[in-house]
């Protein structure tokens, strides 16, 4: 009250509608900073909230996530789908598995549908009340496409008309969809913020709340979650430039993301990692785990800093060796440095490391490196040694929906002869790439790369290995 009182007393009191009106003025933007914060926390995210969604689907088998609002048993039944031209009667429901939701995974059960047909279109039902539908890649698939992106804030940009769970990148995404049929969408972490714009809790029930409420938002349409999700984790998922190991918060923010994100990958190499590895036609995928087992942002970097801990360096060194097909690195965090001091939370903090990893990449028939996490894209040639015409490159894209990088941190040149710039964007609160996969022609890969903004097609690139 003294506040506004003072607030008055600025204003002439020979015209209280004139103060009024700034006194409205001056509390506006505290009104609306406010609604942005907490609306969404006091109105969704609560135990109601179900919903069903795609994971990963193969040539024979698919992974359905699924979030019932009751605890209790839940079955999913599933068959081939009937055309709408067919005069045949619907194919049988086949019953699947049966899985308890429980409280203690937030009443997410992950679904595994075996012995299906390739190029073949599913429709599924639980007893919970989900529905959906998904269509089998073929086996040796020659030609596939994909998406790329991370980064969701939902209520962003802030409108106050908008629902407070709205996710504008997410209706751009839908858009495209209903134009194009990509095979799976690698989504690389910060799904949900639990920082920002303001912490409020540190408990394994605040960050299940956090999922609760990104699946609850009115933009998800059918079509996004028919899309197989398959997904990646990084720093906002724990904390901001987590580097803390797998201790403290780690373990109560880790819970709800295996739950909700990384069962339905389909993919853990062992129970206890989060990074795994995935084929599709001749391409082979690495998603990497990269904050579980990182050294300290502020070491000294060189032979005892890391980025991935030994166990997961060894495997993905390994997998370099030895992968027979086409490889995809995928990461959470940006591999070239060009971004310089701006981005150490990036591989540019781990450059010893990174250099052992190149290393190898050009030792391979060439590798296409993904990322995400930086609200801009660039694209990033790696300049192999003299002699060694080895095409390594990176495809950094983000965010789905977030702001995009301001002015004043658009920092992004080359700062060393290795890492070329090919292309960088920084504006558009929505961005995801495109990968057009073409591997018909014996011994060569072409790719197709497409930035997409705020729903717009914006550049594109075609890479020959």
């Amino acid at each position: 009250m003294p506040l506004l009182l003072v607030l008055a007393g600025t204003i002439s009191i020979c015209h209280p509608r004139t103060s009024f009106l700034s006194v409205v003025k001056s509390l506006a933007p505290l009104a609306a900073v406010l609604d942005f914060v907490y609306r969404a926390e006091i109105a969704h995210g609560g135990s109601s909230t179900s919903f069903s969604r795609m994971g990963y689907v193969n040539a024979t088998h698919a992974y359905v996530a699924a979030r019932s609002a009751l605890p209790g048993p839940v079955q999913i039944s599933y068959r081939s789908c009937r055309s709408i031209h067919s005069v045949q009667e619907a194919a049988p429901w086949l019953v699947g598995p049966t899985h308890h939701a429980l409280p203690t995974a937030d009443q997410v059960v992950t679904f595994t549908l075996s012995g299906l047909v390739q190029n073949t279109c599913y429709e599924y039902v639980t007893n919970a009340g989900h529905s959906g539908s998904f269509r089998t890649p073929a086996q040796d698939a020659k030609r596939f496409f994909f998406l790329a992106t991370s980064c969701i804030l939902p209520f962003f940009p802030y409108a106050p008309t908008d629902h407070s769970l709205r996710i504008r990148g997410l209706e751009a995404l839908d858009t495209y969809l209903q134009r194009h049929s990509p095979d799976f969408m690698l989504f690389l972490g910060d799904f949900i913020y639990a920082d920002l714009p303001k912490r409020l809790g540190f408990s394994t029930e605040h960050y299940r709340r956090l999922y609760r409420k990104v699946y609850s938002s009115p933009s998800w349409s059918r079509r996004l979650r028919s899309l197989p999700w398959l997904h990646a984790y990084d720093d906002h998922e724990i904390t901001n430039d987590w580097a803390g190991g797998t201790g403290g918060i780690y373990r109560d923010a880790i819970h709800p993301y295996v739950s909700y994100q990384h069962a339905p990958n389909g993919h853990a190499q062992d129970p206890e990692t989060l990074y795994y590895t995935f084929d599709h036609g001749d391409v082979s995928f690495f998603v990497l785990d990269t904050r579980c087992c990182r050294s300290p942002g502020d070491q000294v970097d060189g032979s005892e800093k890391t980025m991935l801990g030994t166990k997961q360096l060894a495997d993905l060194r390994h997998w370099l060796k030895t992968a027979s097909r086409w490889k995809f690195v995928v990461s959470s965090v940006p591999f070239t440095v060009n971004f310089g001091a701006a981005s150490m939370d990036s591989w540019a903090g781990y450059r010893f490391e990174r250099q052992l990893l190149l290393q190898e990449m050009w030792r391979t028939n060439g590798v296409v490196i993904i990322s995400g996490d930086r609200h801009e894209h660039a694209t990033t040639m790696f300049k192999p040694p003299e002699g060694n015409k080895t095409t390594v490159i990176e495809f950094s894209t983000s965010p789905l929906n977030q702001f995009n990088q301001p002015p004043s941190q658009r920092r992004y040149s080359q700062v060393t002869s290795t890492d070329q710039p090919i292309h960088y964007q920084p504006v558009g609160h929505s961005m995801f790439g495109t990968f057009s996969v073409d591997t018909s022609e014996s011994g060569h890969l072409t790719l197709e790369f497409a930035l997409i903004v705020d729903g717009h097609a914006d550049w594109s690139y075609v890479l020959r290995l």
